[in-house]
């Protein structure tokens, strides 16, 4: 498993697709391998017009070793992304953002991922107004443990490094993860910031899970508590989450129906509340039927 899916089990139950607004989601299957998207937003907060429109085609080859995401808005963002699985082992990954009316957003990144018996690694090179480039290595102890880290270079005017190094243990139904970084510090310039992050994730049932993370940093000595929940149908999702920064939020998803989500943040006053409808047209008919 690669390092920046340690605590994979948390990040599918924090990281909300939250939304505000009402918003469509429609897919037309163009060929077997080939699906076209068409995401709208309408009375959004998220752009200042109020409304987005973006559009996209996903392929897929048979067997999931290629694929290629795509897409592009009204807003002037466009953005893809490839994966190649090569060999038994190596995966070659590249993406691109680009956006003509912010030159600022555009970011480009390549790839290369390898996994073996019992460890991985990989490599990097992205430009996001500088050069970065990282590596990652993981390696598995025992079935049940896994340690391994990452270090990222910022090619600015001093050179900046943020590294990483954590431990994972799966066994049965539960997972921990412990995260340590350490990385610049945004409010004293020259100075280092440096984070822990406990995760734990618990499978109640084959639909249910519950998860927490606590994060601590220093010397700004800040602390931050998280609890979430995961409820899984076969077309549908339910997460919640709650933090101690007082912010509560809810998505509700039928992947072939309608969707709500809600986020309200105590301390600062937002409130934001959407409907989600799933858009799936009809399968063309077969001659003679």
């Amino acid at each position: 498993m690669q390092f920046e899916m340690f605590g994979r089990e948390w990040m599918n139950m924090s990281q909300q697709d939250s939304w505000d607004g009402f918003r469509v989601e429609a897919a037309t299957q163009v060929t077997k391998w080939l699906q076209a998207s068409h995401t709208l937003f309408l009375g959004t907060q998220m752009r200042e017009c109020g409304y987005i429109y973006q559009f996209g085609p996903v392929f897929q080859t048979e067997g999931g070793r290629t694929m290629l995401v795509a897409r592009c808005g009204l807003d002037g963002g466009v953005n893809g992304r490839i994966i190649k699985k090569v060999g038994e082992g190596f995966e070659l990954k590249a993406s691109s953002q680009t956006h003509l009316k912010d030159p600022q957003r555009n970011m480009h990144e390549g790839a290369v991922e390898y996994v073996g018996k019992d460890w991985t690694g990989g490599v990097k090179l992205a430009w996001q107004g500088a050069f970065l480039m990282g590596g990652s290595f993981t390696q598995r102890l025992i079935p049940q443990l896994q340690l391994g880290g990452d270090l990222t270079f910022v090619a600015v005017n001093d050179i900046m490094m943020i590294g990483q190094a954590g431990v994972r243990l799966a066994e049965g139904q539960d997972v921990v993860t412990l995260n340590v970084s350490q990385q610049p510090n945004p409010r004293t310039p020259g100075a280092s910031m440096r984070e822990a992050s406990l995760k734990y994730v618990r499978r109640v049932s084959e639909r249910l899970s519950l998860g927490t993370e606590y994060k601590y940093s220093h010397p700004d000595q800040e602390s931050g508590l998280s609890m979430g929940y995961e409820y899984s149908f076969r077309n549908a999702r339910i997460q919640g989450l709650v933090d101690t920064e007082g912010v509560v939020s809810c998505t509700v998803q039928d992947y072939q129906g309608v969707g709500f989500s809600g986020r309200i943040d105590y301390f600062r006053g937002d409130y934001k509340f959407g409907v989600l409808m799933h858009v799936m047209p009809p399968e063309a008919q077969q001659p003679g039927a």
